[in-house]
Formats: C-alpha cells, structure tokens, sequence
C-alpha cells in the first residue's frame, strides 16, 4: 500500500489544496476504513444519552497496549498493517 501526498499549494486560511494519489487496493482500503467512521459517528450522533449510557456500560474500556490487528478485506486480501510480534 502506498498513498502518497503532494502539496501544491497552502492557502492564507491554513487549508492546502492536494495531490493524493493511490491504486484500487488502497482505495478500497480508504473507503471501507472511512464507512467505518461514518457509521461511528452517526451512531453517536443520533443515539439517545440512555443508548450511549448502556453501550459504555456493556463495554468497558479495558487498558491495553496498543496492538495492530491484521483484518482480511473484500477480496481476501489482508489489511497492511501488521499485527504486533508478542513478548
């Protein structure tokens, strides 16, 4: 997977107008990690305070270090990020 990223111009609001530029694969990858979020967000968007009450209660947070998962995606491929070698 390879996404690269060229600014062409910075704009006096901060903001900078860009060049991305990746094959299907990574695509794919942008697209589905990007629903992923959506959905997130509307969730929490239009949950009710006693639906998000009853969602933290029924997961609690567990403090771990942090892992990387390796996650099959459409067409069998696996997920570039590499999962962590155990100690």
């Amino acid at each position: 997977m390879t996404i690269s990223v060229k600014i062409q111009k910075e704009n006096k609001d901060g903001s900078a107008d860009a060049l991305i530029r990746f094959d299907k694969e990574d695509l794919e990858i942008l697209v589905q990690w990007g629903f992923v979020a959506m959905l997130k967000e509307a969730l929490n968007e239009y949950a009710t305070a006693d639906q998000i009450a009853s969602r933290t209660s029924s997961f609690p947070v567990k403090k771990t270090t942090k892992k990387k998962a390796v996650k099959t995606f459409a067409g069998g491929k696996p997920n570039p990020i590499k999962k962590a070698p155990k100690k």
